[in-house]
């Protein structure tokens, strides 16, 4: 067999697969160990740091919560309203009349915070084709119940499940005949271009390659489709 050939044969291209699998493996591992990781530590903190403006309000202590509140601010978005209304509920409980119901409000704002991080660790930390809709941070006036929630809208999920269903039967179809119409040629190629006895030109196997990953990747796509698909449905199905 020709060099080219050699080169190009299937154990060669599996290897490569297998190289690229292999560097994405290892970018998810070190963004997980340090990123995610890093904000863990940061919820973290932040409940240490809400468990002392809590008691330094319990004690009256107005220079402790001042000090508190700076390093709050350092630590959130000075640019989101509801980080921003979240320092001015701290910054409150050293003037507060009622310090029960300030406290009270700081702590579910907080709660809200360190809630909206986590759902975004943990789509963060799942494969992109799983993670679905980016984390909605809830407000606390929805939280309150001063405003109407956006998530509580039936009409909303049922037109959301009746999509990802018909997505998911979508792109199962599409798995279903790609199956059927290209598994009997592609055995029928692999066989002729791994055969030894038949030298092929250059061109032959360009094409072969070509083809190849083009259907490969119609038919990975279709089932990465799939999968979020269900995953979806089934998220909103027992949410419901």
């Amino acid at each position: 067999m020709e060099p080219v050939s050699i080169f190009l044969s299937s154990s060669v291209i599996a290897a490569l697969v297998a190289a690229l699998v292999s560097l994405r493996t290892n970018e998810r591992r070190i963004h997980i160990e340090n990123v995610t990781q890093e904000r863990a530590k940061w919820r973290n903190s932040m409940r240490c740091l809400a468990d002392s403006l809590i008691k330094s309000t319990q004690k009256s202590d107005s220079t402790e919560i001042s000090a508190l509140c700076s390093q709050l601010a350092l630590n959130v978005n000075p640019f989101d309203k509801e980080d921003i209304s979240l320092i001015e509920a701290a910054e409150k409980l050293a003037t507060s009349d009622d310090k029960g119901a300030q406290i009270k409000e700081f702590t579910e704002r907080m709660s809200l915070l360190l809630k909206h991080d986590w759902e975004r660790a943990k789509r963060e930390a799942k494969p992109w084709f799983f993670r679905g809709d980016e984390a909605r941070r809830i407000s606390y006036k929805e939280f309150a119940g001063e405003c109407p929630s956006l998530l509580s809208e039936p009409s909303k999920k049922s037109l959301s499940l009746l999509l990802y269903f018909v997505t998911l039967s979508f792109s199962a179809g599409i798995i279903f005949f790609l199956a059927v119409g290209l598994t009997e040629p592609f055995q029928k190629l692999v066989k002729i271009f791994n055969d030894p006895n038949d030298v092929k030109p250059f061109e032959a196997w360009v094409q072969f390659i070509f083809w190849s990953i083009f259907c490969g990747s119609m038919w990975s796509a279709a089932y990465l489709w799939f999968k979020a698909s269900e995953k979806r449905f089934l998220e909103i199905w027992f949410r419901k």
